[in-house]
């Protein structure tokens, strides 16, 4: 399926994007969900009079266009998309339409590797929003996503937009993160280009010790949809952990979000090393290589995460009691947990209320609520 597209991109001195139009009309891709604005030609329009009427009306401003910019091709998995753009000037001189002869059109995982102009960031990552809403399989998780260059953190900035009355489901994705952190004010450290760095809302409406679980189910869900698009053997570490060769591949960060009434909803901060990691953390750590492609895998994340998420809501971890059984890494195997103490013993699994069953040196089963598994030190 090839798509013939005129794009129409206005901007600002400062280089924000104030308007981009692609087309004579919608032209959706095979999942129906490409989501160019587009519109209708009026009798004897062309296609780039009709994309520079659309900005003009829209941005009650007079531009005229002054000729057409270089046709540039790009080829995504789905389908082929022919770029042009329409050159533009307003009688103000304040907004200009910049033409784009340096894009170098890759897979869009690659996009942020290329040495984009300053103004185009704005469209690189609006580009990267379509794309993934091609991909998504979701009613609700990730309907409202927000991809963003760089930030302290995902889950600092979903939690502004959060209190904000950001919806149930939706996502911040950054390719960079200046201050992100994990559990017990560790530092998470990422290359850029190497790792999906998200955080996801969700709003349940369970009892806080019920909803605390809600981590494990993003686990079982990443691990399940690591799975899917590679065939490793991703298993889960309680609480927060998934192990790949008994090396970190994906940590998990939940941080709640409250108000004078409780608690409003729950950020779920998940950081993916989809690539190579630092040699330094080699020892540790481990990334994919490249086997799973970013937006691909937040993708599949998503669709995995909404259905575990409506069973979990239902019935709790004991509705995703085969799951957890299934991926639960550390079961059966001798342990070392840290908290205040450090406890030996034996891992027999994971409660349904998400506690970790642990079998003592003397045989005595206890419940362990807060710690971690002692890994690697």
């Amino acid at each position: 399926m090839e798509l013939n597209v005129i794009a129409a991109l206005i901007l600002n001195k400062a280089g924000d994007v104030l308007c981009v139009r692609r087309g004579e009309g919608g032209y959706p891709s095979t999942a129906g969900k490409w989501e160019f604005p587009g519109g209708k030609s009026e009798p004897g329009e062309t296609a780039e009079q009709t994309a520079v009427r659309e900005v003009r009306e829209e941005l009650e401003m007079d531009i005229t266009p002054i000729g057409l910019g270089p046709v540039v091709h790009h080829i995504y998995p789905e389908f082929a998309i022919c770029l042009r753009t329409v050159l533009c000037t307003t009688e103000q001189d304040t907004p200009t339409l910049k033409e784009h002869t340096d894009w170098c059109w890759c897979t869009p995982d690659r996009l942020a590797m290329l040495d984009f102009a300053t103004a185009d960031v704005t469209v690189l990552l609006w580009l990267r929003e379509r794309f993934f809403g091609t991909r998504l399989r979701t009613e609700t998780i990730g309907r409202t996503c927000v991809f963003l260059r760089e930030v302290d953190s995902t889950n600092d900035e979903l939690l502004r937009r959060a209190e904000a009355g950001a919806p149930e489901g939706a996502i911040v994705v950054a390719e960079t993160q200046r201050a992100g952190r994990g559990r017990l004010g560790r530092t998470w450290l990422d290359v850029p280009g190497n790792a999906l760095l998200f955080s996801l809302l969700v709003r349940p409406k369970l009892p806080p010790e019920t909803a605390a679980t809600v981590t494990l189910v993003a686990g079982i869900a990443m691990a399940l949809a690591i799975r899917e698009m590679t065939r490793l053997p991703i298993g889960l570490k309680w609480p927060n952990d998934l192990l790949l060769h008994d090396r970190k591949v994906c940590g998990i960060l939940a941080e709640a979000q409250t108000s004078a009434k409780g608690i409003e909803g729950i950020i779920l901060g998940i950081g993916v090393n989809t690539g190579t990691v630092p040699e330094e953390l080699a020892h540790r750590a481990i990334g994919l290589d490249g086997q799973a492609g970013r937006m691909r895998l937040l993708a599949v994340f998503c669709r995995v995460f909404e259905g575990l998420y409506n069973r979990w809501q239902h019935g709790g971890l004991a509705a995703l009691r085969t799951e957890l059984d299934t991926l639960d890494c550390k079961k059966g195997h001798p342990i070392t947990v840290r908290q205040t103490e450090v406890i030996e013993g034996i891992a027999r699994g994971i409660r349904d209320d998400g506690a970790l069953i642990l079998e003592g040196r003397d045989g005595t089963i206890r419940a362990i609520h807060c710690g971690e598994i002692n890994q690697w030190d």
